[in-house]
């Protein structure tokens, strides 16, 4: 099975090294252009909430371990931070009215849109969080 990791800690200065992983990665794992957008929007939401929301366990930074795995395509991450179950979190709802609308808060829902299966752990001080994608 073919698989890559990419590590490296809770910050904004590395999305722009991890949506660049992605896309030197994905012809080697034969995605489709549908798939990588799927795969690149939804680790951009799961580790700006890293960024943004996941306070450290301990008393140092997040560190974040990103793995694609084919056969299925998998995309893993894992972090050091304080647990926090995405899946089983619900969604915002929806604004009633785009004036009504707030920045923010819909992260979770393009998740599952654009993965086809989510499983969560946290154990032994590490949050596993592994999203599918047909």
């Amino acid at each position: 099975m073919m698989m890559r990791e990419l590590h490296f800690g809770a910050d904004f200065a590395e999305m722009p090294r991890l949506a660049a992983w992605v896309e030197a990665e994905a012809p080697g794992f034969g995605m489709t252009e549908r798939q990588l957008y799927a795969i690149q929007l939804c680790l951009e939401e799961v580790v700006a909430n890293l960024v943004m929301h996941g306070r450290p366990a301990a008393g140092h930074g997040i560190s974040v371990t990103v793995r694609i795995e084919a056969a299925p395509l998998r995309v893993t991450v894992e972090d050091d931070a304080i647990p926090f179950d995405l899946v089983d979190s619900a969604p915002a709802a929806p604004a009633p009215s785009l004036e009504a609308a707030e920045a923010g808060g819909l992260g979770l829902g393009l998740v599952n849109a654009f993965s086809t299966s989510r499983a969560y752990r946290s154990e032994d001080g590490r949050n596993r969080l592994v999203l599918a994608f047909a």
